[in-house]
């Protein structure tokens, strides 16, 4: 099974259709609303490229016609935050929610386990991004760059000192836990912990722990975690280490 298929119930085919009547059935430079607009954010969220601008709750959904090679224009949906305009090709996206079975299947299930408590650990600080963002002055530096970021300039919110992944895996071990001892509920783009107190005890070491920045949505993209990279031990397992359970599998 894929992601899309999982989580909307339509194949492939069922899918690129869909998006395809979406499109035909808006005019260009229309905003998207309703079951529609819902429909297009809940897809992206669920991407690694989108995820980040459909998660932000000033994010509106456009038609757009939009050039690509050859100086030749394609109405396509378009996330857009102020002067933020991120493209999404329906192809694009498609490959993103049905990709090929050795994409799909690359993952262990502690691995993907592990991506999805992230994806929530994420989306439940947000509003602490947003409140940074909305304090920001209109004379920001860039924190990366060292230049001024002028009206219009694309931006991200940043973690400084310490990247996202790192206090998340701090606030893990500091609970003496691993990811694969956390349990997800909730639909699929909106998880959150079946523990209602370790949730708010997430939420309040992150607003304790991280230092933000505005900076230059292209430079954070090149920077990445800045080479940090999660202890594999700290991932853990889903295989019994218990020593009195026999092995069958003979």
């Amino acid at each position: 099974m894929t992601l899309g298929f999982d989580t909307f119930n339509l194949n492939k085919s069922e899918f690129r259709e869909k998006l395809s009547r979406i499109i035909k059935n808006f005019r260009t430079n229309s905003k998207l609303v309703g079951e529609s607009q819902e429909f297009i954010l809940r897809c992206c969220r669920l991407t690694e490229k989108w995820q980040k601008l459909a998660n932000d709750p000033d994010v509106l959904v456009y038609l757009r016609n939009m050039e690509i090679a050859g100086g030749r224009k394609v109405k396509m949906i378009s996330l857009e935050r102020g002067t933020t305009k991120q493209p999404v090709p329906k192809a694009k996206l498609t490959d993103s929610l049905y990709p090929a079975k050795k994409i799909a299947t690359t993952a262990t299930p502690e691995e993907k386990h592990y991506n999805a408590v992230k994806a929530a650990m994420r989306h439940a600080i947000k509003h602490q991004l947003k409140e940074f963002r909305n304090s920001c002055g209109p004379a920001t530096i860039c924190y990366l760059t060292g230049l001024k970021l002028r009206p219009g300039s694309k931006t991200d919110v940043d973690h400084i000192g310490s990247p996202f992944a790192e206090i998340s895996d701090r606030f893990i071990a500091s609970q003496n836990l691993k990811y694969t001892d956390i349990t997800l509920k909730g639909p699929p783009t909106a998880k959150v912990f079946t523990d209602s107190l370790l949730w708010v005890k997430w939420i309040d070491f992150h607003e304790k722990n991280a230092k933000f920045a505005l900076v230059c949505s292209s430079a954070n993209r090149s920077k990445g975690s800045d080479g940090y990279s999660v202890d594999p031990a700290l991932i853990g397992s889903f295989q019994s280490e218990d020593p009195e359970i026999l092995a069958l599998d003979f």
